[in-house]
């Protein structure tokens, strides 16, 4: 067996330009598609993170009532208890309890349907880290008279900048039209530009007075130390609290769950993809090698060799061939993947801004799903042995003596 390695790894090397091409063709293929399948994954993770840190969080908790119809008389039962209980619990991390309610937002000219969401700042800012969002004016603060953030794109839209005065139309837990002017103390953008347009945010004591002055809850988002620990921490909170529903990242948005759940599988059909056509390189080339070789193939067999070791002699060629390639490629595609990971790679220019309309940021960081590399390690091997397989059986069609004979 040592010989037949020593003599495939020879033969390998006895057309060298020939081996080059294809090892280059193997190692650059491997690497431009790992580097897209990294860009791809890079994508999925940070609209993942997005969603999870800066929108739903890990769970929320309504009134049943507010889920059917949401008005803000529907508040959620047992709040201050809750809120008393996450405050304490060494398992969250966050949490922000808001007062919703839809109205509209009116200029002089234009006006826009909204919802609008009455937090606690400081709460707020932690779970979904709105403050770092703020790219003109101020974060809301507990200075001044009814001041709101809103979304770039909507300050747009309505041709608003920090300081203009806007009016909120909305209705109050008895069901009576309150309009109220409010102040634009800040305009921020976060990397989902359709939800931006739709949501501006109030003080919740603010919205509160306006409303009656009652201490109502619509909603509570709540962000956990370790996702994995989401399901158990429901059913504990729900044997608690009965009386509200209380749902997953994953039922509140069953698209996020569904793009988490295939994301893998996805990006390796893309990679499957890219290694059936290299397979295709290699087998013209391990066919070429077997027709150019016949009189030797020939010769061999003729003196002794048996038609077990010549197959083994083909398939190791395409192995290593496919092997050496792989792993220039690996590396190169770990080296590109790492300092792009850590530097980014700004798409804004080529149209990335609007990747904005679906929860990805402009600058990408490319990186791979765990276990990644070792799909990669079974495809080559399986790529080798399916190129190998053909010219192999050619090789063992071939008659000693017609092959000896032939020029």
């Amino acid at each position: 067996m040592k010989t037949i390695i020593t003599i495939s790894w020879r033969n390998v090397w006895r057309n060298k330009s020939r081996s080059i091409t294809i090892l280059l063709a193997i190692a650059f293929g491997l690497w431009g598609g790992i580097f897209a399948t990294s860009i791809s994954a890079g994508m999925m993770k940070q609209r993942f993170r997005t969603s999870i840190e800066m929108q739903v969080s890990h769970l929320q908790i309504h009134n049943p009532q507010f889920l059917k119809d949401d008005n803000i008389k529907f508040s959620i039962s047992k709040a201050d208890a809750i809120i008393a209980h996450l405050k304490t619990d060494t398992a969250v991390k966050a949490f922000s309890a808001r007062t919703i309610s839809n109205g509209m937002l009116s200029t002089a000219t234009l006006t826009k349907g909204i919802k609008i969401l009455g937090i606690d700042a400081i709460h707020e800012a932690v779970t979904t880290q709105l403050s770092t969002c703020v790219i003109e004016g101020n974060y809301l603060s507990d200075k001044g008279r009814n001041p709101v953030l809103i979304g770039q794109k909507l300050a747009e839209k309505l041709k608003l900048e920090t300081g203009s005065r806007v009016v909120m139309t909305f209705t109050d837990v008895e069901g009576e039209i309150v309009s109220a002017s409010f102040r634009i103390e800040g305009i921020y953008r976060t990397s989902h530009t359709i939800l931006d347009e739709t949501r501006a945010y109030v003080r919740q004591k603010d919205l509160q007075h306006l409303i009656g002055g009652e201490a109502v809850v619509n909603e509570i988002a709540v962000l956990l130390k370790d996702i994995d620990e989401v399901n158990p921490y429901i059913a504990k909170l729900k044997s608690d609290f009965p009386e509200n529903e209380i749902r997953s990242w994953g039922q509140i948005s069953p698209d996020l769950l569904y793009m988490n759940e295939m994301a893998g599988e996805t990006l390796l059909v893309l990679l499957v993809i890219i290694m059936l056509a290299l397979a295709f390189g290699l087998l013209n080339t391990m066919l070429m090698t077997v027709f150019e070789r016949t009189r030797e193939l020939g010769m061999l067999m003729a003196v002794g060799m048996n038609k077990i070791k010549v197959f083994m002699m083909i398939l190791l060629e395409t192995t290593f061939l496919t092997i050496s390639g792989a792993i220039a490629g690996g590396i190169l595609s770990a080296i590109t993947i790492y300092l792009t990971g850590r530097t980014g790679i700004d798409l804004s220019s080529v149209g990335g801004d609007s990747m904005n309309d679906f929860g990805i940021d402009s600058v990408v960081y490319p990186s791979l799903f765990p276990g990644f590399f070792t799909d990669i390690l079974v495809m080559v091997l399986l790529t080798s042995i399916l190129s190998a397989v053909y010219p192999a059986y050619k090789a063992l069609k071939l008659k000693p003596s017609e092959a000896i004979r032939k020029d």
